[in-house]
């Protein structure tokens, strides 16, 4: 991995700020240029508080506890979720595992940018469902778990740590249960200089959170703490509960689109620990006890610096004072001269403290004087971006770079300049300034660019997101050895411009370094402006199809499988490409030619792949590389994972495909219609057993003739996100009855309450589930057709699972039914609702 190089020029007392690049505009009016932003910021810039919460998932988090912390009480808020969330279901795409945990991350940070938080996370995979704290602290190795707990309290040094959950099963889910053991654990353990020493070296300190609460979700009777969520906010034109809401609907993958309901609200916390002694009821509020004053930091320092950092800090405070006031005059840019002066005095603080002064100390300060130059960018009307001229780059690539200043307020900026921090082997050639007057001012209301050609080395790093940079073990994933990335949602931009200049006369002024990454932006006819991160990828990407396969054991001929090649920004690659064959395979041809004129160009090559003579059962894998005319080769692709409301990201996997060999027959010309849900593999892999499946689109359902097919497969959640569906149901059951075969898998709870069965069912909530992927399975009559014919299926066909047997289980049902399996985890009654057939009429549901 190439380290950042910063190419900017050394400047006494600046400061360089990272800038999020907003998805959301909700987000961005929040956390842009302007009165509203200013006004936030203003909220938080007096005092320091600090709360982390804590949960095992997405959407696991009180957003309304956040959302009234950080944006209406200006506390500095984060939310530490120990999972991304890769082990549940996706309601939007097809994305699952890896692919559906960068969905979730992006949704995160989407929620964060509304609620005003942080957004941290651990090593830990989302496995799936468990019932058990003890199961789910196995996979994710306890005390790393905790290391890495600790590691995020240490970095972001909260006075409170509130945990979502309380680490018993009352909590319900194996992982909220474990997440509300390590919370405790670590809430012990962060300030315990035995604990964890090797962190110590990287950088961090020992931190001791003063108070720990625990959520009363579903409790609220036992909160000690509360606060008024539903009040109006005059910033925000709602209440802080409407843009939590708002925040909440952010999780668009787990079906979670929330009301913003009018009128008064509450949310809580209960407190469960407070080392301060001043709150043993916790009826005193979230930091009763804890100095939370910029003054009551001095007391770390020894005199007579204290006493003059005192004097600074009493300073800023008074200026701060001033810039709520002139925010709120007739001069729309009445707190800008306040905020100069309270950058200014933040600044001569830290001189005043000395480079020898604690590191928490200089933390706080350091964190200070960021809000304080935010807002004054912002009151300031002082809109910086760096822009792009493509969203994919390849290694051995130049791209235009375009960085821009608008000063649209009244402030002069002396010394306006642009350096960009580039990555250690990358290049810029500067290629002009425009919009700066002959003393390098930027006079109010001017807008200036900067322009440069970068030159991407042929060695660079993809845009490989840093905790998939290694495979994962199990349920963990492994970190790379820069821990200044660990429990970051993802990777910083590799390309920021660095804007630097001086605001304010002579020895008052303050000199301003703020870094913005680069993105690119473009324009959709339909939808407008849109802005996305810019990656890098490779310049030819590589990926086989089907990437999965069955393939019955008899099957003695070839098919095929087609390499996909697609050209990366520049193209103009030729070469061949080759599909290695595991033992037991021949491949033909051996390799096939390419040639990828131009950028986004795709090509493919077909190869037939046929078995050798008594080839045994199992698992084989196929590789393709392709090698282009000057050596090089590749063998990954990678698909982008792209919504509208989430940051854009590459997904990379390597060039296989994998063929499963096994013993299977289907009746000749079985005809299969297929009623895709929300997304799963369904039809290829019943197509790759034999049978000819036809996809049936909404056009089709709704026409409600079946008479063409022998079964109707119903797909993942197929009522619950088909109307369609819903509509033709009636003529569904009189095709059963005509004859048919209906297949209905699994659904959730509007299924049974719909009644689109033939017969009465019901689902419990929660509904069941067993959890356990190797949980014993009984075959209730295993002479049942659905076991023996065309294939015997046997207790042995449920081994080799890779998540849990099962979820969303029918728990009543009529007798016309006939539950044929049994399962269930350990300690619980055996569950028969995950599969029953009845007889419909003449046919099969």
């Amino acid at each position: 991995m190439r380290k950042r190089r910063t190419v900017v020029a050394t400047l006494a007392g600046a400061l360089v700020l990272a800038a999020a690049s907003p998805t959301l505009a909700a987000g961005q009016a929040l956390e842009g240029t302007g009165l509203v932003p200013t006004a936030l910021l203003l909220r938080q810039m007096d005092g320091v508080k600090r709360v982390l919460m804590i949960g095992a998932h997405p959407d696991d988090e009180d957003t309304s506890l956040l959302a009234q912390l950080g944006r209406g009480l200006g506390a500095e808020t984060a939310y530490l979720s120990l999972t991304r969330g890769e082990g549940g279901q996706n309601l939007i795409g097809p994305e699952l595992w890896e692919g559906l945990g960068i969905i979730r991350t992006g949704e995160l940070e989407a929620a964060r940018r509304l609620d005003g938080g942080r957004q941290y996370f651990t090593r830990a995979f989302d496995f799936g469902f468990s019932k058990r704290a003890d199961e789910t602290l196995e996979f994710w190795h306890e005390d790393e778990l905790l290391a890495d707990v600790v590691w995020v309290i240490r970095t972001f040094r909260p006075q409170v740590i509130l945990s979502v959950f309380t680490g018993t099963p009352q909590d319900g889910h194996g992982h909220h249960q474990a997440a509300g053991i390590v919370a405790r654990q670590a809430f012990e353990a962060a300030g315990d200089p035995v604990r964890f020493p090797e962190q110590f070296a990287l950088g961090l300190e020992p931190w001791t959170p003063l108070k720990l609460y625990g959520g009363v979700w579903r409790r609220p009777e036992e909160a000690t703490t509360r606060f008024e969520t539903g009040a109006f906010d005059p910033l925000l034109g709602r209440s802080v509960f409407q843009l939590a809401m708002e925040s909440r609907s952010a999780h668009r993958s787990q079906d979670m689109g929330s009301a913003q309901p009018l009128g008064p609200r509450t949310s809580g916390a209960r407190l469960e620990r407070d080392r301060t002694g001043m709150d043993p009821d916790g009826t005193g509020g979230l930091f009763a006890g804890v100095d939370t004053t910029l003054a009551g930091l001095a007391a770390r320092l020894g005199e007579p610096a204290a006493a003059r950092v005192r004097m600074r800090l009493e300073a800023y405070r008074a200026a701060v004072a001033r810039a709520r006031r002139g925010l709120g005059g007739e001069d729309p840019f009445g707190a800008v001269e306040p905020l100069r002066e309270a950058a200014h005095e933040l600044g001569r603080a830290l001189g005043e403290a000395g480079p020898e002064a604690p590191g928490g100390f200089r933390s706080v300060l350091e964190g200070r004087l960021e809000l304080a130059t935010r807002a004054l960018l912002s009151a300031a009307g002082v809109v910086l971006d760096v822009r792009a001229a493509d969203d994919l780059v390849t290694p051995g690539e130049v791209v235009r770079v375009t960085g821009y200043a608008w000063n649209g307020g009244s402030l002069r900026l002396s010394g306006a300049d642009v350096r960009l921090g580039l990555p250690e082997g990358w290049h810029a050639v500067p290629r002009g300034v425009q919009g700066l007057e002959a003393d390098g001012s930027l006079a109010p209301g001017a807008l200036a660019t900067w322009a440069w050609d970068v030159a991407v080395p042929a060695d660079a790093d993809l845009s490989r997101l840093y905790y998939l940079r290694e495979v994962r073990e199990g349920a963990w994933y492994a970190w790379p050895a820069e821990p200044g990335l660990w429990g970051l949602p993802r990777d910083p931009a590799p390309v920021e411009g660095v804007f630097s200049f001086s605001a304010g006369p002579g020895a008052q002024a303050v000199r301003v370094a703020h870094g913005v990454p680069w993105s690119y932006v473009g324009v959709n006819p339909a939808r407008g402006e849109f802005r996305r991160p810019v990656l890098v990828v490779p310049q030819v990407s590589v990926s086989v199809a089907p990437g999965g396969m069955a393939w019955p054991l008899e099957e003695s001929g070839a098919r095929t499988l087609t390499v996909a090649l697609r050209a990366g920004s520049g193209g103009g690659v030729r070469g061949t490409v080759s599909l290695e064959a595991p033992l037991g395979w021949t491949v033909t041809p051996s390799q096939g030619p390419f040639e990828l004129e131009g950028s986004g160009v795709e090509r493919s090559v077909t190869f037939q792949v046929r078995p050798a003579e008594g080839i045994a059962p199992g698992a084989y894998t196929f590789r393709a590389v392709a090698t282009t005319d000057d050596g090089r080769t590749f063998d990954e692709g990678y698909a982008l994972v792209d919504y509208e409301h989430i940051d854009r990201a590459a997904l990379f996997a390597p060039a296989e495909a994998r063929v499963a060999v096994f013993p299977v027959r289907i009746a000749e010309g079985r005809r299969v219609g297929y009623v895709m849900g929300t997304g799963d593999d369904g039809p290829e892999a019943i197509r790759q057993l034999g049978a000819t499946v036809t996809l049936l689109g909404p056009e089709a359902v709704r026409a409600g003739d079946f008479s063409a097919f022998d079964v109707v497969v119903l797909g993942v959640r197929a009522y619950e996100s088909r109307e369609d569906l819903k509509a033709a149901n009636a003529q569904l059951l009189d095709f059963a009855r005509g004859g048919g075969t209906v297949l209905v898998q699994y659904n959730q709870f509007d299924y049974p309450q719909g009644g689109y069965a033939p017969y009465p069912v019901s689902m419990s909530r929660p509904a069941g589930r067993v959890s356990e992927e190797d949980a014993p399975v009984t075959l209730l009559a295993p002479e049942a057709p659905v076991f023996t014919t065309p294939n015997r299926i046997t207790a042995a066909d449920f081994q080799g699972w890779v998540q849990e047997r099962g979820l969303y289980f029918l728990s009543a049902w009529d007798e016309a039914y006939t539950p044929l399996l049994e399962m269930g985890d350990q300690g619980e009654a055996p569950a028969r609702g995950s599969l029953l057939v009845a007889q419909v009429g003449d046919g099969v549901y």
